[in-house]
């Protein structure tokens, strides 16, 4: 589709033709922003989301003296596809039309060109503050001002950048030099900054970052990739954990910090009065440790009174019932010192110790960090605390039931934004869940896929179900029966995810698939397990060996990750994972409920999230639109009732009512399209 067909007139496009879907999503885009509003575009993979969003943003910002656009996402195979599409866009710019400027950072620990990283782990931020602070950093301290026109006169990935700086040469030879500094140095003077959605949805992050970098929030696009995880990924911000193995380890680094301290001497005023609120602190811990177990031990006996097991009990308790606690330790004769609860959580960031080699970072954080959420939102209806106590292990969990707590200032500030993903339906939750201003323009808008339904049936099975009521093994074998059936047809990879690794390990772990290989996923998997993973992959395909690869929905290979040269010839889709009844996911329907209407705290908290995830995996096999795959879903609650109304309006699919019927559709589907697309 030519360029000449979008409303806008934008110039900055990355290719010479457009794809079905892509010149609405520009127009649609470029209207919502260009009034200072907002466009919510569930976009399917294919689209070309990543150049419509750019190209309606910049055409947008280049209006505005001083826009900036900060693109966000959480993957970082995203931020190169960001930076390819801008280098696209300014080769095709118009003549006089200035180059489209970018920087592309991701965390400080990914960044660093020491070993600080390899070696401290969480301590890392700490470490590198205090190298930076006594000038220890020789990295930190070269200034390199060719570097940073280079950043501006090239686009370059995140990867680059820190390779240049490893390898800088100055005036006076080789100097290598910080790329995190470099970025945040020249973020201010770029179009476009690439960075994680901590930049703006972290508040400890925000305020001590865009002021750094020279940035504002309201002079910001913001484009947000993937914005189906947002509302978790704010929720999970706030999700701690209080329970006595913290206090001791908190308790334990208070009393090697003191050690330190008259290790070192206390030759001041001002290092004797630390070394005293240390033990102050020390000493209310101790005692808030003993009255906390005895208050966790009184709320069993309750529960046992009311008829729960003792052992095992879940139930809701208010923040001040901690703090309140808390705040009597405080106020005791602690070695003549007065604490208060600011003060306390001041003086566990100041600790400086060693951390536990199992620790990601120093407890005294940790504990610091859920008393800050616990005393900031104990009046908040929005954040849910729950006592949860098993066999001998008893935990204080903090769970914020609206992220609106937090996106609402940031979207209520910014100039206008995007926020896009193939699976962002419906918009309109979106819009509510997130708090976007109503009192300016909101795009919502669904496209089309432009995947031929030809090159990717999605059929659904009507005779098995992962309902709890209706399990049991004769649905399990019907299940492997349809997986066999799709086997046996495929020529090549297939992907199998699960609504849980309990039925994982039940569907397919405990069966035999005769001539695959099986890849299975399991709790403890990183990102370099499944890096590896899809090389075993590729290395298969080249072999001829066939590949079996299972995960579960929302874990590391069903979500955020490409599969690159249609190297999945199907994926299959076991069930619906809706989250378990549990006292926090019941406070979220309920405050939902209160707060969107009737009949939302159902769909929003729990029934959409899980259809999202189906399709999250659905998405995994087809990438590109070259691609072909066959998607079976094996749960007949797809084909009904509220569950159907969650899929796509523009989905296609299929109904098979028994595993042969499956296999003539993979061998009919396999015959007409037996090779992968090539070339990718």
């Amino acid at each position: 589709m030519p360029p000449e067909e979008l409303d806008s007139g934008v110039r900055f496009l990355a290719h010479e033709e457009l794809r079905e879907g892509q010149v609405s999503m520009t127009n649609d885009a470029f209207t919502a922003i260009s009034d200072g509003g907002f466009m919510i575009a569930n976009a399917p993979t294919g689209i070309g989301k990543t150049a419509a969003s750019l190209a309606a943003a910049l055409s947008v910002a280049r209006s505005i003296p001083g826009t900036q656009i900060l693109f966000m996402t959480g993957r970082q195979s995203q931020h190169r596809i960001v930076v390819d599409t801008v280098r696209r866009i300014n080769e095709r710019l118009p003549d006089g039309e200035q180059p489209v400027t970018l920087v592309d950072m991701i965390g400080q620990n990914g960044m660093c060109i020491n070993d600080l990283a390899l070696q401290h782990g969480g301590r890392f931020r700490q470490i590198c503050g205090e190298l930076r602070g006594t000038r220890k950093c020789k990295p930190f301290l070269e200034d390199s001002p060719g570097l940073r026109l280079k950043v501006l006169d090239y686009p370059l990935h995140v990867d680059e950048l820190v390779e240049h700086a490893k390898h800088w040469h100055g005036e006076a030879g080789p100097q290598p030099t910080c790329p995190w500094k470099i970025a945040r140095e020249t973020a201010s003077k770029a179009d476009i900054l690439v960075c994680d959605y901590n930049h703006l949805f972290n508040e400890d992050t925000r305020d001590s970052s865009l002021e750094a970098m020279g940035l504002a929030m309201e002079d910001m696009i913001v484009i947000i990739d993937e914005a189906h995880n947002l509302p978790d990924r704010i929720r999970r911000g706030l999700s701690r954990t209080l329970n006595d193995k913290l206090l001791r380890d908190t308790i334990y680094e208070l009393e090697e910090y003191c050690d330190v301290l008259k290790e070192n001497g206390l030759n001041s005023t001002l290092d004797e009065a630390l070394f005293e609120r240390t033990r102050a602190c020390e000493t209310a811990l101790k005692r808030f440790k003993g009255r906390l177990s005895t208050w966790i031990r009184e709320q069993k006996e309750v529960n046992r009174d009311l008829g729960d097991i003792a052992a095992e009990i879940e139930v809701r308790v208010e923040a001040d019932q901690i703090l309140s606690m808390l705040r009597q330790e405080l106020s005791g004769d602690i070695s003549g010192e007065t604490i208060d609860l600011n003060g306390l959580i001041g003086q566990l960031f100041l600790v400086q110790v060693d951390p536990d080699d199992d620790e990601e970072e120093m407890a005294t954080d940790r504990l610091a960090s859920v008393l800050a959420i616990l005393d900031r939102y104990a009046q908040s209806p929005a954040m849910c605390v729950v006592l949860t106590s098993r066999a001998d292990e008893s935990r204080i969990t903090t769970h914020l039931l609206d992220p609106a707590i937090v996106s609402g200032n940031v979207f209520h500030t910014v100039r206008g934004g995007i926020l896009m993903s193939g699976t962002l339906t419906p918009p309109e939750m979106y819009a509510e869940s997130l708090d976007l201003p109503p009192i300016r323009p909101i795009g919502t808008a669904s496209y089309p896929s432009p995947f031929l339904d030809d090159r990717r049936p999605v059929i659904i099975a009507s005779d098995v179900t992962s309902k709890y009521t209706e399990r049991g093994p004769e649905n399990t074998r019907k299940i492997r029966q349809h997986i066999h059936a799709l086997l046996q047809n495929t020529p090549g990879h297939v992907a199998v995810f699960c609504q849980s690794y309990r039925m994982l390990e039940e569907i397919v772990e405990e069966a035999d698939w005769p001539g695959r290989m099986l890849l299975i996923e399991s709790r403890n998997w990183t990102k370099k397990r499944v890096e590896s993973a899809l090389k075993q992959l590729h290395d298969a395909r080249n072999r001829g060996t066939k590949v079996l690869i299972a995960g579960v929905f929302g874990g590391r290979l069903s979500e955020g990750v490409d599969y690159s040269q249609n190297i999945l010839d199907a994926v299959v889709c076991v069930g619906i994972p809706v989250a378990p009844k549990s006292v926090p996911q019941d406070a979220l329907r309920e405050y939902i409920e209160k707060k969107h209407g009737q009949g939302k705290g159902w769909k929003y908290g729990a029934l959409q999230p899980a259809v999202n995830s189906v399709l999250q995996g659905m998405g995994r096999a087809i990438r590109k639109i070259e691609d072909r795959a066959f998607i079976l879903l094996l749960d007949n609650r797809l084909l009904s009732g509220q569950y159907r109304s969650c899929l796509p309006p523009t989905l296609t699919t299929i109904k098979v009512s028994e595993a042969s019927r499956t296999g003539r559709w993979v061998q009919k589907f396999f015959e007409r399209h037996p090779e992968p697309a090539k070339g990718q």
